[in-house]
């Protein structure tokens, strides 16, 4: 009977010791991860914290339809790939790209676009716009206009100093009798990192 409470006291002793080591291990493994999740958090609360400034914002720029056609981008639509160059706030000079598709009834529809702002450090801006070129002029827009298309416009980001971006406005575009060229004049609002 003695041997068998020796045993059972042995085998205590080395639980509690084992228990011991492990509680010891258990605490200084989380002391360490208290730390870097601290350390973590502080760097992400520091990001969180960036200020953002809204500004006006305001392009001009004209565009060359470099293409209009047949593409598996737009089954049953035309696609088109529209490029141009201009200046612009928070742009300085500006290289503009729109590949969009087009339906028989002059609308682009939501759906395939892919169309970015460049500025000349090589940041992109990301746009949305979907709407219809109507045909004729409407007041604001010069009498040699064939086509005009006044729609709303979406920031949705960027890269580099237009990461995070976002906004929108009104576009004021037309096509012209007198050049094969697309005029838009852009006018919203944008919301940016101050520090970009």
């Amino acid at each position: 009977m003695d041997s068998i409470f020796n045993i059972k006291s042995i085998i205590m002793k080395k639980l509690s010791f084992l228990l011991t080591l492990s509680l010891l291990f258990l605490f200084s493994c989380s002391v360490d991860e208290i730390g870097t999740n601290e350390k973590l958090n502080t760097d992400y609360s520091k990001k969180e914290q960036k200020e953002t400034v809204t500004l006006g914002f305001n392009l001009v720029f004209t565009g060359s339809y470099d293409y209009v056609g047949p593409s598996e981008n737009c089954p049953n639509l035309f696609n088109v790939i529209n490029n141009g160059v201009g200046t612009g706030t928070h742009f300085g000079k500006v290289t503009s790209h729109f590949d969009f598709c087009i339906g028989p009834d002059n609308s682009y529809p939501n759906g395939y676009i892919n169309s970015y702002f460049e500025d000349e450090n090589g940041d992109k801006l990301y746009v949305y716009v979907e709407g219809f070129v109507l045909g004729g002029r409407v007041p604001g827009i010069p009498n040699y206009a064939n086509s005009y298309f006044k729609d709303s416009f979406e920031i949705l980001g960027g890269t580099g100093r237009f990461e995070g971006a976002k906004g929108g406005g009104m576009t004021n575009d037309f096509n012209s009798d007198k050049d094969p060229y697309s005029h838009h004049h852009w006018k919203g609002k944008i919301t940016m990192l101050k520090s970009k």
